[in-house]
């Protein structure tokens, strides 16, 4: 246990984990905000917690301490530090993350608030995320982020047998009527949401101390093992694949795909520390069960309930963007394994961009087939992030989804809540969003987005080579000047209704291109295309207000036409592909593209 209490307490969103609102008894809804929520949590997305508090686990683990010693060694040539990442006008995310596991080391404590385990089993996950991506680089805060995680689960260990039944386990410290249905659990009733956070924390974390040889591995490994074998009581197999049921209750013997997801991942990871094949063929049981569950194919893309087996089939739908940021870690997992062939990975690129998607980074669709969620969406993308990040680099994926989850992550949360531009500090969720999205870049974003032009000097400029970039047809556009929505940034102001910008390609890329923008805008407008004769719609971009009116940044991700690609300049070095802002009075901080 740590020795220091928290500097500063925090009420956090655990998002997936929304208040339960009202309740729609006729349909049973299956959205956080009524019964299907998995917990209570306040909506507190501006945690900024004292990020100077040092970890007080002040043990530097050796075998961390010679890894890095020997980075650069006879043995070979110098290891690489872990490459940064910008989003849009966050220049380097890698400080803010570490902040971020900082701050909420401290603000995070279990055994003083018991609403927290599920946010600390967030905070586990991202340090094993970002831990397991730098193994092979060189990263000071190795021994650190180790200490922090060891107190972490300390302090869960100590709250870990609050729960009814065995121990360990977590849950509620109040009565829920999860599903609506009259079967009310009492107070401390173990749920899987929050057991099955802290038992993937815990278990991921126990694989990175193992991977480096920590003789801390054998203890984390025992918790982890106990916290997932507590629920092997409540595991139902079907011809279809294994589910575990959504609380220790019987009349929550249900299959709800998010929470067995987060048994099963944690299954996925004892199994890497311990290197016994039978949790990953329980981890492998449930990705086949999810499988069998959804509706779609490869082209069109996926859905899925929220809950199936055990839930009435006339009350079941869609589950909603914010529960799905775990299921949609279990479909990666079952990518990355080799369970789910390239072609499934695919189709989820497909829900992720056509379903969820439609075009304003901070409000996706409610639901994953598409539908609505009402104004709940503004709330469940800040959660969705998680799920997209996910998918960077799964074999198969789209690239296209992991720019389009920097942009959901800087619209919905980053610019929304007017995060520093540096030494700013995030909640749990959005801590692991970043990580994910530190972790897990395709190989065309291994060192962020290609070319970059932001508003000022020579932002006009001309290419002199083929080696690519973007710019700004400065005729069609107000001088650069500071400008406020929120976040101050440099930007320049369309002076009329086509105003342009140019994306340079090299001549000898004739594929995909993935463009992003980052503007500010009090009305809708679209951004288009030159084919040489006319202009093509190539994304709608949404008045960047939140939804409470207030006009703020977005940055939004979409592609060029190869199919229609045209050199504008001839006689400039490349093909210059030309685009138009529709309206005028639209501010572009930053026009961003990278060829896949």
């Amino acid at each position: 246990m740590r020795f220091f209490r928290r500097l500063l307490l925090v009420l956090l969103v655990a998002c997936g984990s929304d208040p339960i609102g009202v309740r729609d008894a006729s349909t049973r809804d299956a959205s956080p905000d009524a019964p299907f929520a998995d917990a209570p949590f306040a909506d507190a997305a501006v945690i900024d917690a004292n990020d100077d508090a040092a970890p007080d686990a002040g043990v530097t683990d050796a075998a961390v301490e010679d890894a890095e010693v020997d980075a650069g060694s006879d043995a070979g040539p110098p290891v690489p530090p872990f490459p940064d990442l910008a989003i849009g006008p966050y220049e380097s995310t890698l400080p803010m993350l570490i902040a971020s596991m900082r701050s909420n080391a401290v603000a995070l404590d279990t055994g003083a608030t018991y609403g927290h385990s599920a946010a600390q089993g967030y905070l586990l996950q991202a340090i094993a995320e970002l831990l397991r991506a730098a193994r092979a680089y060189t990263l000071p805060e190795r021994a650190e982020l180790l200490d922090l995680a060891l107190g972490e689960i300390a302090e869960l260990e100590g709250a870990a047998d609050r729960t009814t039944g065995a121990a360990p386990a977590f849950g509620l410290d109040t009565a829920w009527d999860a599903f609506g249905d009259g079967s009310t659990n009492p107070a401390f009733t173990a749920y899987v949401w929050q057991s099955g956070m802290v038992a993937y924390g815990v278990a991921a974390v126990a694989r990175e101390l193992q991977a480096l040889g920590d003789p801390r591995a054998a203890d984390t490994i025992a918790f982890a093992r106990a916290l997932i074998g507590r629920w092997d009581a409540h595991l139902t197999s079907t011809p279809d694949g294994d589910y575990w049921w959504y609380s220790s209750a019987p009349a929550d013997a249900i299959a709800v795909h998010n929470t067995s997801a987060l048994l099963a991942m944690a299954h996925d990871a004892l199994a890497e520390a311990t290197g016994e094949s039978a949790h990953a063929e329980q981890a492998e049981r449930s990705t086949d069960f999810l499988w069998a569950r959804l509706r779609g194919n490869p082209t069109t893309g996926y859905a899925w309930n929220y809950a199936d087996d055990g839930y009435p089939a006339g009350s079941r739908r869609a589950e909603d963007a914010s529960h799905a940021l775990v299921t949609l870690q279990a479909m990666a997992l079952a990518g990355r394994r080799g369970w789910w062939p390239e072609n499934r990975i695919q189709g989820v690129s497909r829900t992720l961009l056509g379903n969820l998607f439609a075009g304003n980074p901070a409000r996706l669709n409610g639901r994953v087939d598409g539908t609505s969620g009402g104004e709940s969406e503004w709330t469940w993308t800040r959660a969705s992030v998680i799920g997209f990040g996910a998918h960077g680099d799964i074999p198969g994926a789209d690239p296209e989804v992991f720019d389009t989850a920097c942009s959901i992550l800087f619209s919905s949360y980053l610019s929304r809540f007017e995060r520093a531009l540096s030494g700013a500090t995030l909640d749990s969720a959005r801590t692991l969003a970043l990580a994910m999205l530190l972790a897990r870049r395709p190989a065309a974003f291994a060192e962020g987005t290609r070319w970059r032009q932001m508003a000022g000097p020579d932002d006009d400029a001309l290419p002199t080579d083929e080696t690519g970039g973007t710019r700004f047809y400065t005729v069609d556009w107000n001088p650069p000047a500071n400008l406020a929505a929120g976040l101050t940034l440099p930007a320049r102001t369309s002076s009329a209704l086509n105003a342009n910008l140019l994306v340079d390609l090299p001549s000898t890329h004739t594929g995909r291109v993935v463009v992003s923008l980052t503007y500010r805008s009090s009305a809708a407008t679209t951004i288009r295309e030159w084919d040489g004769a006319a202009y093509h719609l190539r994304a709608t971009l949404p008045r960047t207000a939140d939804e409470d009116g207030v006009v703020r940044w977005m940055r939004t991700t979409f592609e060029l036409d190869p199919a229609i690609r045209h050199d504008y300049q001839a006689a400039v070095p490349g093909v210059n592909v030309l685009l138009e802002v529709a309206a005028s009075g639209t501010a572009v901080h930053a026009i961003e593209a990278t060829p896949l």
